[in-house]
């Protein structure tokens, strides 16, 4: 962004302050252009909207509301549409799509929605909205939500500053392995993989305040990685996403490399996600293993935490030492 009073492009600078959302006051990091001529600082709608998402993140997640993508999913389980689970939750006609655009719920409203996670609580709002369901639709409704009992069961991970206000999303980490691989060509062992993985849901939230793939990062001597990575990748090869090839570098040293099964699929991308991928491809895709654990091991994220091996905050994003420039 040019400064308008100069002419001349302006830095990125950022500072910690806090934001007033529903009377409560939030820490966040919040974004400005500088002008160096006069000191003066400006902003614009990504920079002001990037700040507005780590507030409703945190409120959310104080409050236990769902989050976007959470409320998607949960009528998308089900399997009707966004104006017909209005009219069975008792909400105004386009108030369940206006909370999967961004729009925060109340409290009172996000725990509803987020009790009909469970399928029982969801049958009970079928049963009381019998006087405008027909028979037939009330009973697809309620075996479909018996049927997705056990995927209630299995499904305990919320949203967190650890997964970057995600859940897990393997079509996603298929996808973006298949990115990485086809697209880009690039050779994939489980070391340097772990890596582009990080790079990629940092460099996300450092431009829009949410992961790609909601996975949660662990600081360990190697650099960050997925937390759960072994179980993960185990689970993909499971599914037929990837095959795991052990190789042998020879002195007795061996490594996993990962080959994609999936088929690069851009949907299940935005536009910023697909920039921040082509940013970490370019940035460090041909980087050699060793130069890739290097640069992580620079990270504030990782050297804050690698002693504890503790998780890793993603407010570390806004830290990276070279993180994708949030004009581009």
């Amino acid at each position: 962004m040019k400064s308008p009073i100069t002419g001349k492009e302006m830095q990125v600078r950022h500072e910690v302050a806090s934001l007033a959302f529903r009377k409560e006051e939030f820490e966040v990091v919040t974004h400005y252009y500088e002008c160096e001529d006069s000191g003066e600082r400006f902003s614009d709608d990504r920079l002001d909207e990037l700040s507005i998402v780590q507030v409703h993140n945190q409120y959310r997640e104080k409050y236990g509301i769902p989050f976007p993508d959470e409320i998607r999913r949960i009528r998308e389980d089900y399997g009707i549409s966004a104006s017909k689970m209005s009219e069975i939750l008792g909400l105004g006609t386009n108030s369940y799509r206006l909370y999967e655009a961004g729009e925060v719920p109340s409290v009172a409203i996000g725990r509803l929605i987020m009790a009909i996670r469970n399928p029982a609580s969801f049958i009970q709002q079928i049963t009381a909205s019998a006087h405008f369901l027909s028979e037939k639709d009330a009973k697809k409704l309620t075996q479909v939500a018996e049927n997705q009992t056990a995927q209630f069961v299995a499904d305990k991970v919320f949203p967190s500053k650890h997964n970057g206000y995600r859940q897990p999303d393997f079509a996603k980490i298929a996808a973006i392995i298949a990115f990485f691989q086809e697209l880009r060509k690039i050779t994939l062992f489980k070391t340097k993989l772990n890596k582009l993985l990080f790079y990629a849901d940092f460099n996300a939230y450092r431009l829009t305040g949410y992961s790609i793939t909601g996975l949660e990062y662990r600081a360990i001597q190697f650099g960050p990685v997925p937390s759960q990575f072994q179980k993960m990748y185990v689970s993909l090869s499971e599914q037929g996403q990837i095959s795991i090839d052990e190789q042998y570098f020879g002195n007795g040293a061996y490594g996993d490399e990962i080959t994609a099964r999936a088929i690069f699929d851009k949907t299940l991308f935005s536009q910023d996600e697909l920039k921040v991928l082509e940013f970490v491809a370019k940035r460090y895709g041909k980087l050699p293993t060793d130069d890739i654990v290097r640069l992580s091991h620079e990270e504030p994220g990782w050297h804050d935490n690698a002693e504890q091996k503790n998780l890793i905050d993603y407010r570390y994003a806004f830290e990276l030492s070279q993180g994708i420039a949030h004009n581009s």
